[in-house]
């Protein structure tokens, strides 16, 4: 089978060709061609697939949506939401034991999320979690995964966690393109 690039959709528009002969034929510049050609078919859009992790949409107050500003909204308490949002920011990765270098940054995250606490329980509380002979960063990072879980299919989670190996530094390996901040 010879398969001819047109210029214009004709080759993509029947639904009923096997197009499978011809896709095999092709090499690597015709199929790069017939992509960006059925890409301009979609008007730019990417096709979504079902089976596409959602996104997580954050609002200037730190709400944070699943898939949408108009979806479901994953709640957490507030120390538990600051650490996921400090872990959020830095894909590179934070060990545990050196959370305590990011404190300026978990606290504005902790302040804007708290509904109250003067600024000696606001910092009681950010002690606790800092404090490298507590176990208080992997409880908020336990917390954040248990409420995940409630909202995520089990295939897409490992990617929304904070995860990492024992020692090393922790991140969410969320692709960060999935990653909305308003």
């Amino acid at each position: 089978m010879t398969l001819v690039l047109l210029e214009g959709p004709s080759f993509l528009e029947d639904a009923a060709t096997d197009y499978g002969d011809g896709l095999d034929s092709m090499d690597a510049a015709q199929l790069f061609s017939l992509i960006k050609r059925a890409k301009k078919l979609l008007g730019g859009r990417l096709l979504e697939a079902s089976s596409e992790a959602p996104a997580l949409v954050i609002t200037r107050d730190y709400r944070i949506f699943m898939g949408k500003r108009s979806g479901p909204e994953i709640r957490m308490r507030p120390m538990t939401k600051a650490v996921f949002l400090l872990f959020l920011r830095h894909p590179e990765g934070i060990a545990f034991g050196q959370v305590g270098q990011y404190r300026a940054e978990l606290e504005h995250f902790y302040r804007r999320v708290s509904r109250s606490g003067t600024n000696e329980e606001i910092g009681r509380s950010l002690d606790r979690v800092l404090d490298a002979a507590s176990r208080e960063v992997n409880v908020a990072a336990s917390r954040a995964a248990e409420a995940l879980a409630g909202m995520l299919e089990e295939e897409y989670l490992p990617s929304y966690v904070i995860a990492g190996e024992r020692g090393g530094p922790k991140r969410i390996s969320l692709d960060r393109r999935l990653v909305v901040w308003l």
